[in-house]
């Protein structure tokens, strides 16, 4: 069995697709975060809304930036790690139901959204390297 099954038979998946994304820190821990993957239209205007939380290494996964990203009706605070090229280039924290649109401040090619403070319980920073499954 691959490791990717046997790491979503204890998580639910809503969306259709998934991946596992591994954030090797700096001080060399690999962090790995089970990822929904939304893909088609519906899925990425509906993103986490009407949630009330992730797991505590789950994530949402947008493998593209298309401009910006909000909170509507999504209830409880995340955080976006913004990543280009395989790499977390910023890190921006989101208020529940804030609907301010939210940008990289730099270029960017993903979005990984998570649960806020995940960053720093894991001593995740601008730099480290990301690497999807």
């Amino acid at each position: 069995m691959k490791l990717l099954d046997l790491l979503l038979e204890t998580v639910s998946v809503p969306f259709k697709e998934s991946c596992v994304l591994t954030i090797t820190n700096s001080d060399g821990e690999e962090i790995v975060v089970n990822c929904e993957v939304p893909t088609t239209d519906e899925e990425k205007m509906t993103g986490l809304m009407y949630r009330d939380n992730l797991c505590d290494n789950c994530g949402m996964f947008y493998d593209y930036v298309d401009g910006g990203f909000w909170m509507k009706n999504v209830n409880f605070p995340i955080e976006m790690i913004f990543i280009n090229n395989n790499q977390i280039v910023d890190i921006k924290r989101a208020k529940a139901q804030d609907e301010t649109t939210i940008y990289s401040s730099v270029e960017s090619n993903g979005n990984l959204e998570v649960n806020d403070g995940f960053s720093k319980s894991n001593n995740i920073s601008i730099g480290d390297k990301v690497y999807i499954s």
